[in-house]
């Protein structure tokens, strides 16, 4: 009697799928974000002044080719004045208003021989009704070389200066667009002036 083999089975290796991986990560890590960088806390500024408007006392000599120019030679409360009426073709000569010498009124002097005939008439209503000054050329003085249209609003050294430009531009107004037109000062009138004031001291 002969004994048969054993039937066994085979162990096969456990299944497993794939190869083992690390655990799933999404990516590099990054920085935390941030929104742009830290800006200092939020501030009010406080409303200035005229007694904190500095005064300019550099001379007028330098060109004037866009209203942006005018921020050289032009203090703040009349800024805004000037500009207007430099879009309008209209020699400005002067302006003031400061916490420094000028803290009582803001003022802007216009050619007025520079205006065009709708222009002056817009002036001479506003000196008839009081609201401006005409002051005539001068023989003497070359700052008053030209006819002159004086425009003057009160202020005090405590008004905002928003509160100027506003009145000082409502002041202007009246004047509408015109053709620019020229005037220049003539050389030989000019030493004829300097020489007539020395003979008056």
């Amino acid at each position: 009697m002969t004994t048969k083999p054993k039937f066994t089975i085979k162990k096969k290796p456990s299944f497993t799928i794939g190869e083992k991986k690390p655990i799933y990560t999404f990516g590099e890590r990054r920085p935390v974000c941030t929104f742009g960088e830290k800006r200092p806390p939020f501030t009010i500024k406080t409303p200035k002044r005229v007694k904190d408007v500095p005064a300019f006392h550099q001379g007028t000599s330098m060109p004037i080719n866009t209203k942006e120019d005018l921020k050289e030679i032009v203090e703040e409360p009349c800024l805004k004045a000037c500009q207007e009426l430099f879009e309008k073709n209209i020699e400005t000569m002067d302006s003031g208003c400061n916490g420094e010498n000028c803290p009582d009124c803001a003022y802007i002097i216009i050619n007025y021989d520079t205006l065009d005939k709708n222009n002056q008439r817009i002036a001479d209503n506003m000196v008839a009704n009081g609201s401006a000054k005409f002051f005539p050329k001068s023989d003497i003085c070359v700052r008053n070389y030209f006819n002159q249209i004086f425009i003057k609003v009160p202020t005090s050294p405590e008004e905002l200066v928003s509160k100027v430009e506003k009145r000082l531009c409502n002041a202007i107004q009246g004047f509408v667009l015109q053709r620019r037109i020229v005037k220049k000062m003539d050389p030989q009138q000019i030493i004829a002036m300097h020489m007539r004031a020395q003979n008056m001291k």
